[in-house]
């Protein structure tokens, strides 16, 4: 059996994470891969009406969360699915905050990228509310 080429596999291998991320530096990231990425993003269908388990399990190929699980190295680092809820794991974003993020109600797809480095460098998702949109009745 012939063995592979060691050139060749290091060339072919996927590029793994070498050093921990902060919080900020995946977000910075995920927006810098959301504004290269050549497709059309689609914000989320109304996660803010949806129940917490039905929220964590959303996924689709044109949501932000699936190019965040395409890349190699958030998945290196431990990023384990396209789903929203792995994703607020990874990126340790709360649910409102993702509403206010990627919602289809407050963001077009091209205004996600924009809002994600805004949110990485200042913590600030949206607009300010005088209750949380999940604490309603």
């Amino acid at each position: 059996m012939k063995r592979p080429d060691p050139l060749e596999m290091e060339v072919t291998a996927e590029p793994v994470a070498r050093v921990a991320l902060t919080r900020a530096e995946r977000i910075e990231r995920w927006a810098t891969l959301l504004e290269d990425y050549n497709g059309r993003i689609i914000p989320l269908p109304g996660i803010e009406y949806m129940r917490e388990d039905e929220r964590r399990q959303v996924s689709g190929p044109n949501y932000p969360m699936a190019v965040a699980f395409a890349d190699p190295v958030f998945r290196a680092l431990g990023l384990k699915s396209d789903r929203l809820g792995d994703a607020l794991d990874f990126f340790e974003i709360s649910d409102d905050d993702a509403h206010h993020l990627m919602c289809e109600c407050v963001s077009t797809g091209e205004m996600i990228a924009g809002r994600l480095h805004r949110y990485a460098k200042t913590g600030i998702a949206g607009f300010s509310h005088i209750h949380s949109m999940w604490g309603r009745a």
